[in-house]
């Protein structure tokens, strides 16, 4: 909820109180994203996974917290402003760029958080 933006979060908190049954829905949303990032990443033979599964490299968070207001916002029925729309395709290019492989989600070791390196870093 702290990284959505301020009219979102409340739009939400005003969804889920008019539909009970959609109280884990944002949790819901993230872990499913984090899967979906977390899975790309580890398509990267040289990326060593951080354990932690609530982790994903710095480079995909803001694409990782773009998609997950996008499809909340879908579900609540928002009608959002056509930049929106191109940060969900951008968060999606990203994914499909580190499945490729032609971008490293992670170039130094300090990126990304403590577990995500290049392993040619360690060696």
């Amino acid at each position: 909820m702290n990284g959505m933006p301020t009219d979102m979060g409340n739009l939400y908190r005003s969804w889920v109180d008019a539909n009970p049954s959609k109280v884990n829905r944002l949790e819901e949303l993230v872990a499913e994203t984090l899967g979906i990032f977390r899975e790309a990443v580890s398509t990267q033979q040289m990326v060593v996974m951080d354990e932690n599964p609530t982790m994903i490299p710095v480079t995909g968070f803001r694409h990782a917290l773009n998609l997950v207001v996008f499809n909340l916002g879908m579900e609540m029925g928002v009608q959002f402003s056509p930049e929106v729309y191109g940060l969900n395709v951008q968060a999606n290019i990203w994914l499909r760029m580190v499945q490729e492989g032609s971008l490293k989600p992670v170039e130094s070791v300090t990126a990304g958080s403590p577990m995500y390196w290049n392993k040619r870093h360690r060696e």
